[in-house]
């Protein structure tokens, strides 16, 4: 089959996040600043003061400063902007889950929260939609970390409840999101922010515009009927992409505004979203075939370059470009598909490599490159041969 109906729309937007955060790596930081203490920063928005209360987590050498709030929102405040700072010897603590959800039925009038072992969700939806939601986030919350646990990988907890935005109707949905997106967020159905460490996303199975299955009647085994239906797999893999970004950014695999190449963090997201179409939900396995990006792989391979392994890795310009983003994601995919298949152990400490990596410093390609080689080996040509050879044998 075909790439997922979504998977362009979902791809273009973290190509546009990772440019936006890529502008700020190379103009702004370089300077980790102290973890100790509670920061207040001042500065100015719109020509009105704002009055910033949390943690420093990087200083750049001209005073410009990465701030993550106690709401766990990431600031990045250019010297120029800074209007005052102090600091005093409180510990820095993450908002509770009762100051967060203070906090967003204050932030988003008309919402209700639905509460799970790690994750708040507000919603306007229905109920019904906001339980399976955070149904389907825990069981890929447990998925994500039984997986990587059993192969050695040690994850940490988030510090604070991960925190998902449910619309009602794709209208509301892009109201909101056009203050982050812009004119793309009419083209993109769910996201993950790393400004804000949110998932933001709407009612996919459009329940709220079926007079028989509206508002708040609509039942768990309804929206599980609507997604059983041909064609909807792309929802969840979307819902699936966007949690595992998040995930992967709390649990210890990257830091926020760190510079982890796209095949890596991309290749991930989709390794998770992989779509079930035995299951009545859309989802259910990690790390199944993804038909999609397995047959688009394919039809690259008589146009691939020689050079395809290496541009993948040390660059992010492939995902950049409109003709070549989808093409660059079904690599991605498969390279992470071979790697955690046939070198698990080195993928691992690549990995481990990447969640060392500080916000804000950006990483030359051949930086780049060598990191790759010295986990999996400096003769990248026949390791590609094997990763071609290997991909041609799945089904």
């Amino acid at each position: 089959m075909g790439g997922l109906p979504a998977g362009s729309v979902s791809d273009i937007f973290d190509v546009m996040r990772y440019q936006s955060i890529e502008l700020l790596l190379l103009t702004c930081w370089s300077v980790a600043g102290s973890a100790f203490g509670l920061d207040y920063v001042t500065t100015e928005r719109e020509g009105r003061p704002v009055h910033l209360v949390g943690q420093i987590v990087t200083e750049a050498a001209d005073g410009g400063v990465l701030l993550r709030d106690r709401e766990g929102i990431l600031w990045a405040v250019p010297s120029e902007q800074v209007v005052r700072r102090t600091r005093d010897d409180q510990p820095y603590q993450p908002m509770s889950r009762a100051e967060l959800s203070a906090r967003l039925t204050v932030e988003l009038p008309g919402f209700r929260l639905h509460h799970t072992a790690n994750y708040l969700i507000a919603y306007n939806t229905s109920p019904a939609y906001a339980q399976w939601c955070g149904a389907l986030y825990e069981r890929l919350y447990r998925a994500f970390r039984n997986y990587w646990e059993r192969r050695g990988f040690a994850l940490r907890d988030p510090d604070m409840p991960l925190i998902a935005l449910v619309f009602d109707t794709r209208d509301a949905y892009t109201k909101y999101a056009r203050a982050e997106l812009g004119d793309a967020a009419g083209n993109i159905v769910g996201y993950y922010s790393l400004r804000s460490n949110r998932v933001t996303m709407f009612d996919l199975t459009g329940s709220q515009a079926r007079p028989q299955e509206s508002g708040r009647t609509t039942t768990s085994a309804q929206i599980n009927r609507l997604l059983a239906a041909p064609g909807a797999e792309w929802m969840v893999a979307t819902i699936i992409h966007e949690a595992t970004h998040q995930l992967a950014y709390n649990c210890g695999f990257h830091t926020r505004f760190a510079d982890i190449p796209l095949w890596i963090s991309e290749g991930l997201a989709v390794y998770f979203e992989t779509p079930d179409l035995a299951s009545s939900q859309g989802w259910r396995n990690v790390g199944g075939v993804h038909p999609g990006r397995l047959d688009r792989f394919r039809r690259f391979l008589p146009k691939r370059a020689a050079d395809s392994l290496q541009t993948l890795v040390s660059s992010d310009d492939r995902f950049r470009q409109p003709d070549t983003a989808l093409d660059a994601y079904a690599e991605a995919w498969s390279l992470t598909y071979f790697l955690i298949r046939k070198y698990t152990g080195q993928y691992i400490r690549y990995l481990q490599l990447m969640a060392e990596k500080p916000p804000m410093i950006y990483d030359t390609p051949e930086e780049r490159l060598e990191a790759f080689k010295s986990v999996f080996g400096q003769d990248l040509q026949a390791l590609d041969a094997e990763f071609v050879e290997y991909m041609g044998s799945v089904r």
